[in-house]
């Protein structure tokens, strides 16, 4: 048996083996290298994944920060402002507490105005004796009104006191029939202030005047016939105003009982 030629041809087949070997193993370590590139790779973008995430969370709470900060801000704002509320509400009670007292004692005071007004009127010289009359029934129709505040009541009964006040100061003339008078015809009345009420019949001829005190018409002396005439003129504003010399009421009253007197 040929030993030398067995062992050349197991050196031969040992020596292709050996490359096949050497090619698997390198086969082996480059691809554990391509899985461990793999791997980092795989790493390094779960790490950039997570710092992203990361950002993103710093940001959120950064910006959960600041929103609480002014959410903070704005709830002590608001805490103030109940307060201010609060105390405003105790002021608005209080005021209203005293509204409520200032109605209950203004509500006698103005029917006790409405009242005085009335017997004013009735006690005065008959002058625009309905319109004045008017006027204070619609002041008690308002005193009854519940939806009339107590501001406008007092108000409407203020105005009407004030044109009572302004009558004083004025002078006009109108045509009416006499007021309390059972006469029907159509005189011209003249009113001086609220001093004296004249009327002069529509003839000029004859003029009268209001006895307050006897509260009835008397009839004037032809003496003073021109000065009422005179008085009715500026009243018209057919002549500019003038000092006007009247008779008083006494004054007249008196002549008139004189030439009364005489007469019989």
């Amino acid at each position: 048996m040929n030993y030398s030629a067995i062992w050349s041809i197991g050196l031969l087949a040992g020596l292709l083996i050996m490359p096949v070997q050497a090619t698997s193993e390198l086969d082996n370590i480059i691809g554990s290298k391509q899985q461990s590139q793999a791997q980092a790779q795989r790493t390094q973008n779960n790490i950039a994944e997570l710092d992203e995430k990361t950002s993103e969370t710093v940001a959120e709470y950064r910006a959960l920060l600041r929103e609480n900060a002014v959410l903070t801000t704005y709830t002590s704002q608001l805490e103030k402002q109940v307060v201010q509320q609060q105390r405003l509400l105790i002021s608005l009670e209080k005021n209203m507490a005293n509204v409520r007292e200032t109605r209950m004692e203004l509500t006698p005071l103005m029917q006790q105005m409405v009242q005085v007004l009335t017997l004013f009127v009735e006690q005065d010289i008959p002058f625009l004796w309905q319109e004045r009359q008017l006027r204070l029934a619609e002041l008690n129709r308002l005193l009854d009104n519940p939806n009339i505040s107590v501001a406008d009541k007092y108000r409407r009964i203020l105005e009407a006191y004030q044109i009572e006040t302004e009558y004083g100061d004025t002078i006009e003339t109108w045509q009416a029939p006499l007021p309390f008078s059972d006469a029907d015809k159509t005189v011209q009345l003249i009113r001086v202030g609220r001093v004296a009420l004249y009327y002069l019949t529509p003839d000029h001829n004859h003029a009268g005047y209001w006895d307050n005190s006897s509260r009835t018409w008397l009839d004037l002396p032809a003496t003073w016939l021109p000065k009422v005439k005179q008085a009715y003129e500026v009243a018209d504003n057919k002549t500019v105003p003038t000092l006007l010399a009247l008779p008083l009421l006494e004054a007249a009253h008196t002549v008139s009982a004189t030439s009364q007197q005489e007469a019989l």
